[in-house]
């Protein structure tokens, strides 16, 4: 039997390992019964990787090759966060970000899921509970009046969630180096993903834009200006609820959910993400 990370996990792996037709029982038992609580099917790193189609000579992207959208069904992703907050008054809400429920945190194991359905209509879901996908998979360019540079995207799904099981909302934040937000290459491999970024420096005061309230964070020199990273208040109300994020701040560990927009931003949930 796998043995599985999580306890919860392990306690319906093994009712359903030990569940059958002894003494009493009825029907047939499975030949071989599963003991894997997130059920077969692919896993969100067999769906998304690197993104070959970029072009660093493409500034404009007048030139690129996107990939198709293509149907993927999933097994066992975890919700993270709901975004429900509207920074930007303009009904700029919705996402979901999932990550691996059975699996440690990993590279390419996360995902956006933009405005989804789900099944049964009425299904209401919170972080840490662990849920069925299908739909389809876009590698999204950015907006018609406005392509993200350089031929890059931002992977997202679409389509229908179901509940499998409830985990609880204690998720482990997988920790990664702030050099990984630097580049395209690095950082996207965390896209969607809860993730602890460490000895994290406020290389700006915050500033706003359309409601939009954020800070750029140091990760060194050598940089353009478009692939500064920032922290940013996409999932809650940092401007009001949160530290005041001045130029040299530096925080032993801030924790939030890896997005794309022109950019990337970690997106704390609460004032708890954030450790001195």
């Amino acid at each position: 039997m796998r043995i599985l990370r999580y306890p919860a996990l392990l306690s319906i792996a093994l009712a359903t390992a030990c569940s059958g037709t002894g003494d009493g029982g009825t029907g047939d038992p499975p030949s071989k019964p599963s003991v894997d609580p997130c059920g077969g099917g692919l896993r969100m790193s067999e769906i998304v990787g690197p993104a070959s189609w970029v072009n660093e000579n493409d500034f404009d992207s007048k030139k690129c090759v996107y990939p198709v959208d293509h149907g993927v069904q999933l097994r066992g992703v975890r919700i993270v966060a709901v975004d429900r907050f509207d920074e930007t008054g303009k009904g700029a809400t919705g996402n979901y970000y999932v990550q691996e429920a059975c699996e440690e945190p990993a590279a390419f194991g996360g995902m956006t899921v933009y405005a989804p359905s789900f099944s049964p209509p009425n299904l209401r879901l919170a972080p840490g509970d662990v849920v069925d996908f299908i739909g389809s998979l876009t590698e999204f360019p950015g907006p018609s009046s406005s392509v993200f540079p350089y031929c890059r995207t931002l992977p997202e799904l679409a389509g229908s969630m179901t509940f499998r099981f409830e985990e609880g909302p204690d998720i482990p934040a997988h920790t990664i180096p702030v050099s990984d937000l630097k580049t395209y290459a690095t950082a996207r491999q965390w896209l969607g993903m809860l993730v602890r970024v460490e000895n994290l420096r406020v290389a700006d005061k915050a500033y706003e834009s359309g409601g939009r309230y954020s800070a750029p964070i140091d990760v060194g020199g050598g940089i353009s200006q478009v692939d500064v990273p920032s922290i940013s208040n996409e999932l809650y109300d940092m401007k009001t609820e949160g530290p005041a994020l001045e130029e040299g701040l530096t925080f032993k560990s801030v924790t939030g959910v890896v997005t794309y927009f022109y950019g990337f931003k970690i997106a704390p949930r609460s004032l708890a993400d954030f450790e001195m």
